[in-house]
């Protein structure tokens, strides 16, 4: 059965299996703990990406491994100094390669934010590696560092590290974005490395914020791109820009609200070893098992009890609106006048400040904005073009909006005139009408 059998049934049962809100599931923050260390989970998600792991090696004892190694080679004993100092005593060592950042992996221990963020990646790699090993141009220092670190991960007995994602994926769309765009990086380690960082901020916000716009969709089946209006930085915001108002940051905003109570009531829903299953597939279940309403009913009704919550609940036999009670009894215990209300302020809080502070302005009177700076804007870019030799600008819009990013038509001007300004624009007609768009790698 999807449900737990054992779901409670009374007041007393409810308080002994469900008093408190759990969330393990489909997104990395709890309600407190949620600092995260971006270089390890940078880390993280090479080890699963690569299927390579250290096991206990370090880099200093690498780095000791490379000392004897050049020091068998070079003719002269001190220029060994010079290429510690070059390479090892700063984080040039992490450019030769994407396999070194499985260095700072060794940081991702149990249930730390870092690891709770990794599996966040792993939920989005679901069973992806790199399958091909592409040649980095590397010059003779950078080569010999790399044939060590190749002969070290046999030392260390290194052990294939393979995908371990505990839940399927919410988001099935972009989870498919998030393996093309790593697969087209793959290819370019060296603009791999240059973008890493950011391409990781930028698929932590993409899933934050599509996730939380289809949360309450969970009746209409697998999830699709909710629209979400940015503007360029250098753009000025205003009340006349109503697809920026209507539909930026506030439904974003608030849809927040939404994740914590509907992923733990769905957490709570489950039996606690299976491998978790979105809303939207839970509810697709349920379709299937009028038997079910019941079961749920009866839970919803001493869920209410005991949180002392005064929703009326439904009093149809279908399974779907007793689901529906319950994801809203669970939003219900947290609303302002409820004792639980300040938990979700701090997480919601939280939310925007750790996985979406790079996306959001204040722009005074218009409030606050959903923003693409250049750097994002660029990295998109590649991305949405990506094997490709140049994309038409409607087919790049569009490619955008399949991964959750849309721009009213002033910002698409504002776009045009920026890839112009970088010159990675190429008119194919007179009239200007066929605008295609190169990458920049």
């Amino acid at each position: 059965m999807i449900l737990r059998p054992d779901l409670p049934k009374t007041v007393d049962e409810v308080s002994k299996k469900n008093n408190k809100n759990t969330l393990n599931s489909f997104f990395p923050l709890r309600t407190k703990n949620n600092e995260f260390d971006w270089d390890a989970v940078l880390g993280h998600v090479v080890k699963i990406s690569y299927r390579k792991s250290l096991g206990n090696g370090g880099l200093e004892e690498f780095t000791q491994l490379c000392r004897t190694r050049f020091l068998a080679k070079l003719d002269e004993e001190d220029f060994w100094p010079v290429i510690e100092q070059m390479y090892f005593e700063c984080d040039d060592f992490f450019d030769i390669a994407p396999e070194l950042l499985l260095f700072k992996a060794q940081k991702v221990k149990g249930s730390s934010p870092n690891d709770r963020l990794g599996a966040m990646f792993v939920s989005l790699l679901q069973d992806f590696f790199f399958k091909d090993k592409p040649k980095i141009p590397l010059n003779f220092l950078e080569g010999e560092i790399y044939n060590a670190f190749n002969e070290y991960l046999n030392t260390v007995k290194s052990k294939a590290s393979a995908a371990t994602a505990t839940e399927y994926p919410y988001l099935p769309f972009l989870t498919g974005h998030f393996q093309q765009d790593l697969t087209f990086l793959g290819k370019r380690p060296k603009y791999f490395l240059t973008v890493f960082k950011d391409f990781l901020r930028l698929y932590s916000f993409l899933y934050t914020s599509q996730l939380a716009m289809n949360l309450k969709d969970w009746r209409s089946g697998e999830p699709k791109a909710k629209p979400l209006y940015f503007i360029l930085d250098n753009e000025k915001a205003s009340d006349e820009r109503m697809m920026v108002k209507e539909c930026g940051y506030k439904p974003m905003g608030d849809a927040f609200w939404n994740i914590f109570p509907y992923l733990a009531m769905n957490e709570g829903l489950q039996e606690s070893k299976a491998k978790k299953r979105p809303i939207w597939d839970i509810a697709n279940h349920l379709r299937e098992a009028p038997q079910t309403a019941e079961l749920l009913k009866d839970y919803a009704v001493a869920f209410k009890e005991q949180r002392e919550l005064q929703r009326p609940l439904a009093t149809s036999g279908d399974p779907l609106d007793s689901l529906n009670d319950l994801l809203k009894l669970s939003t219900d215990q947290f609303a302002r006048a409820e004792t639980r209300h300040e938990i979700n302020v701090k997480y919601v809080r939280t939310i925007e400040t750790e996985l979406c502070s790079h996306f959001i302005q204040s722009r005074g009177r218009a409030g606050r904005v959903l923003v693409f700076n250049q750097d994002y804007l660029v990295l998109l870019t590649n991305l949405a073009i990506g094997e490709l030799d140049r994309l038409r600008f409607n087919e790049l819009i569009k490619a955008f909006e399949s991964r959750g990013v849309f721009f009213d038509k002033q910002s698409q001007q504002v776009l045009i005139e920026f890839y112009g300004r970088i010159g990675n624009v190429e008119r194919m007609s007179d009239s200007g009408d066929a605008v295609y768009v190169i990458k920049t790698i």
